[in-house]
């Protein structure tokens, strides 16, 4: 009788835990879940260290949301496979150093052209994205520098 009414309570807690954490997880007081995941669908300039230093980061690209912070803006992992050595250099306790991301306004186009090389398709999607009509490219292609 003893080592039955144990196992029952075993049970019990094991099944109200369960519960909690799931009423927590729902009220969004702890997080059961996985990330939320986003796949762009436009390509995003990565600004580098330089000024005037720019990337892009491809549109179909999986970003993992973060968090929220209160001055305005969100952080994101992107996770990369690289094959082969690089260059590095051990950063101590203090190995965040964020670098910023963000969309390609209509009027950085004609310099994103002429500095970088941006494919067919990046410009197409890029393009797509900001909604640009024949005006805005004909605007482009009278501003571009040969």
């Amino acid at each position: 009788m003893r080592k039955t009414s144990l196992i029952l309570i075993v049970v019990l807690v094991a099944l109200a835990s369960a519960i909690s954490g799931i009423l927590l997880s729902e009220c969004g007081v702890i997080h059961l879940n996985s990330k939320k995941t986003f796949r762009l669908e436009e390509p995003l300039l990565i600004e580098g260290e330089k000024q005037n230093s720019y990337s892009l980061l491809p549109a179909g690209t999986v970003m993992y949301y973060d968090k929220s912070w209160d001055e305005g803006h969100s952080t994101y992992h992107v996770y990369f496979h690289f094959k082969g050595e690089f260059k590095s250099a051990p950063t101590g306790g203090d190995g965040i150093s964020p670098i910023w991301l963000r969309t390609v306004e209509s009027d950085e186009l004609p310099k994103l052209m002429a500095d970088y090389p941006v494919s067919r398709d990046e410009l197409s999607t890029i393009l797509k994205a900001k909604r640009a009509t024949k005006q805005d490219l004909l605007q482009i292609l009278r501003e571009w520098k040969e």
